[in-house]
């Protein structure tokens, strides 16, 4: 058994175990990581440094060069068993440690995952852009994939990706689907994005925007006449609307608050909790662009009120009425329903006055939640 093959099999076992991710170490041998919790690898089907070494060498682009220089890299995995995986490798103080992200062949669908129907909507919708936010493994990208293969199972039209690496493979639909790996087949999001007007998609899928060069592009895109669908790393919409226009200077904030006035149309905020049960229970935040909303995204110069009057928004009766969902409250029905503990809402909620207003007026008996 080839090194490759090896990390295969690991891969699909633990695949079919529910795990996530898989992480390899040159001298302490296997790990995976299931529920949020990490487990040692009883034992792996070859050394931890053989694998390591595999890796490096014929999946990173660039190999052992790029790790001596960077010290780190990323690549996509795929050896055309049950799951492909996405790989990150870095030099540490044991010689070398990797990380898998076990990904799925097979893209749940909006359903598989439960996904309100507002939220699943706003993949139809014609431009604007829509941000899905959430810590690292909760859920973002499954969510986009679920929504856009969507798309591409039902309608003739044009979908291009960008993402580093490539996670989901859309499988052939009546959709034209454009996928593109940053650092493989082109030099930034940016520069994608840039391609991708050209090409004339209706949907432009970018993996994450951590930059201004591409926070700018997805924003002129989406004012342009595309539908642009990205992430971001934010705990919740007010956050994420403070980390976006942080990107840029002070003063262009006011100009990008207005564009996104313009051009939002949500923010949906992920988190992936361990069920009582076992498995994972999905609590989202869900933000509309409303005129309250993006009355509020305009606005007042202070970024501690800015932030403090969207959570105020998501909140409130007004908000409920137009289809929001403050965390609280999504964290509120998961434990009404036996999903969750009360402490595990508590440990995920911002606001925990909030939360416990939301179970009580769910006549969720707060002594024995």
């Amino acid at each position: 058994m080839s090194e490759l093959e090896a990390v295969a099999q690991v891969l699909d076992y633990y695949g079919d175990q529910g795990a996530s991710d898989i992480h390899f170490t040159s001298d302490r041998g296997g790990f995976f990581v299931k529920d949020k919790q990490t487990r040692q690898i009883p034992s792996l089907p070859l050394p931890g440094d053989r694998l390591l070494g595999a890796l490096a060498t014929q999946v990173v682009e660039g190999g052992m060069d790029v790790l001596r220089t960077k010290g780190q890299a990323g690549a996509s995995f795929d050896r055309g068993g049950k799951y492909r995986g996405r790989l990150a490798i870095r030099k540490e103080q044991g010689g070398l440690s990797g990380t898998i992200r076990i990904i799925s062949r097979h893209i749940p669908s909006t359903a598989d995952l439960a996904l309100p129907g507002k939220v699943v909507n706003l993949i139809g919708r014609p431009s604007g852009l829509v941000l899905l936010v959430g810590q690292t493994g909760s859920g973002k990208s499954t969510t986009i994939a679920a929504m856009v293969n969507l798309v591409n199972e039902k309608q003739e039209t044009g979908i291009y990706t960008l993402e580093s690496p490539i996670e989901y493979l859309y499988p052939p639909g009546k959709s034209l689907v454009i996928q593109r790996e940053v650092g493989v087949h082109v030099a930034s999001f940016a520069e994608g994005i840039e391609d991708a007007k050209r090409s004339h998609p209706r949907i432009i899928v970018v993996g994450e925007i951590l930059n201004t060069a591409t926070a700018r592009s997805a924003l002129l895109a989406a004012a342009s006449g595309h539908l642009v669908v990205s992430t971001m790393h934010a705990g919740t919409a007010a956050e994420a609307v403070d980390s976006f226009t942080s990107m840029f200077t002070p003063e262009e904030q006011g100009l990008v608050r207005t564009q996104l006035a313009q051009t939002l149309l949500g923010v949906v905020a992920q988190k992936l909790i361990p069920r009582q049960e076992g498995g994972m229970a999905l609590a989202q935040e869900i933000a509309f662009n409303t005129p309250a909303f993006a009355e509020l995204l305009r606005g007042t110069g202070n970024r501690s009120n800015d932030t403090k009057y969207i959570q105020q928004l998501l909140l409130s009766p007004a908000g409920a009425d137009d289809g929001m969902v403050a965390m609280e409250e999504s964290l509120a029905r998961l434990v009404k329903e036996g999903q969750i503990t009360l402490a595990s809402a508590e440990a995920n909620a911002r606001d925990r006055s909030a939360l416990r207003e939301k179970l009580v007026a769910l006549q969720v008996p707060l002594e024995h939640a």
